[in-house]
C-alpha cells in the first residue's frame, strides 16, 4: 500500500449562464458568486480552516493501466491513471475553500496487487476519515468497496461504464461520474436518426465484451426508431478459408446507410473507414466515437480546462480524467450548498444541486441509479462534431434522460 498527498434550474440557471457567458470580466462574476457563497446559511466562513480530505483509489497492476495487445501488436499504450483529473480539481477549488472556511486535500491511496481491496478500503476510512472516495479501480473491485464502505461515505465510479456495476451498486453511495455504455450507445443512435441514418449494418466479434456493445447498441436502435439491416461477425487475420469475415469489403456488402462497429481493441475497427464495399459513415469504435470528454472540444469553458490540464499533466485530458475533475468539484459544490455536518451521499441527490460540467448542459443525479446525467461528445480523433441529446430529443422531465436507462426502464436488486 502506497498513500501520498499530493448546477441550477430551468431559466434562473440559463440566465446565470448567459450572464457568465457574455460578462466580459470573468474573474469580476466569479467573485460575486465567490460572494453569494460566503454569505450562503449552510457554511459560514470560520477562523480556522475545516480539512476535507479526498482519497483517489487506485490499485497496483492494474490491468486497465497495462499496453494492450490485440492481433495488430501493441499499438494503444496511452492510458494514464487518472489521478491528475483529481489534482487539477483540488487546485480549482482551493478559492471555494477560502470563500467558505474549508481546506480541500487530496491523497492518493493504491492498493496492493494482491490486497483484499474491501479490508484496504475500510482501513483507509478509519485511519483518513474522509469526505469521499475517487475509484479509479476494476469494475470488480469498485463493487466491492461500494457495498463494503457504509451509505454515508460517497464513493465516485469514474471509469466503469456497465450496467452490471450500476444494477449492483444501486442501493449503496456510488455515483457513476463516467455514463454509462447505454448512455453512448443511445447519443450514438440519436445523431443517426437525426442525421436520417436509419438504415444500420452491425458489425462484431464473437468476444464477450463487443456482443455486450453490440446487444447495447442495438437495444438503442429500437428505442429512437433505427432499422438494423445486418448483424456479422467479424475475425482478425487473413485466413482465406474465412475471408467473408476478415476481408472488409466482403463484410461490407449490401444496402445500408452507416456501419456501426463493436471493437474493443479497434483493431479490426481501424481498418473500415475508406474501404467499406459502399462509401458509408463508419460510428462506434472507429470513425465517429461517442466521449464523455475530448481534448479538443471547444466551447463552455473546455479551452481553458484543456489547457490547464496540459500544463498540469503534459499530456491531454482523457475521459477518466475529466471525470476524476467533475468528481472534486462536485464535492466541493455539495459541501457549499449542505455543509460539512450533511453526509455528502444525501447531498448529492439533492433536486436543487445541479453541477457544471463545461459541455453545454447542467449535471445531476439520479436518484434511481446515482448515474450523473450529462451530455454526450460525438467526435473524431481530431474535433468535436456534435452533441447529445441532439436537437429535437424530448422527454417529459429532463432532456439528458433520453441517454442511458429511465427510471421506468432500469431495475435495481436492492
Amino acid at each position: 500500500m502506497t498513500s501520498d498527498s499530493t448546477g441550477i434550474g430551468g431559466k434562473r440557471w440559463k440566465a446565470r449562464q448567459g450572464a457568465l457567458r457574455t460578462c466580459p470580466y470573468k474573474f469580476l462574476a466569479l467573485a460575486l458568486w465567490l460572494a453569494a457563497v460566503v454569505a450562503s446559511p449552510a457554511l459560514a466562513v470560520s477562523a480556522e480552516a475545516v480539512p476535507i480530505t479526498i482519497i483517489f483509489v487506485d490499485r497496483a497492476g492494474d490491468p486497465f493501466y497495462a499496453p494492450r495487445e490485440s492481433y495488430g501488436g501493441i499499438y494503444d499504450a496511452t492510458r494514464k491513471p487518472a489521478v491528475q483529473g483529481a489534482e487539477l480539481g483540488i487546485r480549482d477549488v482551493r478559492i471555494i475553500g477560502r470563500a467558505i472556511g474549508a481546506s480541500f486535500e487530496l491523497r492518493r491511496a493504491t492498493a496492493g496487487e494482491n490486497e483484499d481491496i474491501a479490508v484496504f478500503v475500510h482501513q483507509l476510512m478509519e485511519r483518513e476519515k474522509p469526505r469521499a472516495l475517487i475509484l479509479d479501480l476494476p469494475e470488480g473491485d469498485t463493487i466491492a468497496v461500494a457495498r463494503a464502505s457504509g451509505r454515508d461515505l460517497a464513493k465516485f465510479n469514474i471509469r466503469n461504464r456497465s450496467l452490471d456495476v450500476r444494477q449492483a451498486t444501486c442501493a449503496t453511495s456510488l455515483f457513476h461520474v463516467i455514463p454509462s455504455d447505454a448512455m453512448f450507445s443511445d447519443a450514438l443512435a440519436q445523431y443517426l436518426k437525426f442525421m436520417g441514418w436509419e438504415q444500420i449494418l452491425v458489425l462484431t466479434s464473437d468476444s464477450a465484451a463487443d456482443i455486450v456493445q453490440s446487444d447495447t447498441f442495438q437495444a438503442s436502435a429500437r428505442k429512437f426508431g433505427i432499422t438494423v439491416t445486418d448483424v456479422r461477425t467479424y475475425v482478425h487475420g487473413n485466413d482465406p478459408r474465412q475471408r467473408d469475415q476478415n476481408n472488409v469489403k466482403l463484410l461490407t456488402g449490401g444496402a445500408y446507410d452507416a456501419i456501426f462497429i463493436a471493437d474493443e481493441t479497434r483493431d479490426f475497427a481501424r481498418l473500415l473507414p475508406y474501404r467499406t464495399m459502399s462509401p458509408r459513415p463508419v460510428v462506434g469504435a472507429a470513425g465517429l466515437f461517442t466521449l464523455a470528454w475530448h481534448p479538443q472540444w471547444e466551447r463552455n469553458g473546455a479551452p481553458q480546462l484543456n489547457r490547464r490540464f496540459f500544463k498540469l499533466a503534459g499530456r491531454t485530458m482523457t475521459e477518466e480524467d475529466w471525470a476524476a475533475w467533475i468528481a472534486v468539484r462536485t464535492v466541493a459544490e455539495a459541501t457549499v450548498r449542505g455543509g460539512t455536518d450533511a453526509p455528502l451521499s444525501d447531498l448529492l441527490l439533492k433536486p436543487d444541486l445541479t453541477l457544471e460540467l463545461y459541455k453545454g448542459f447542467p449535471g445531476s443525479f439520479r436518484t434511481w441509479d446515482r448515474q450523473l446525467r450529462q451530455a454526450i461528445l460525438l467526435a473524431t480523433t481530431d474535433t468535436v462534431i456534435a452533441l447529445a441529446p441532439v436537437e429535437g430529443a424530448l422527454h417529459q422531465f429532463n432532456t439528458l434522460d433520453t441517454l442511458g436507462l429511465d427510471e421506468p426502464e432500469f431495475t435495481c436488486p436492492g
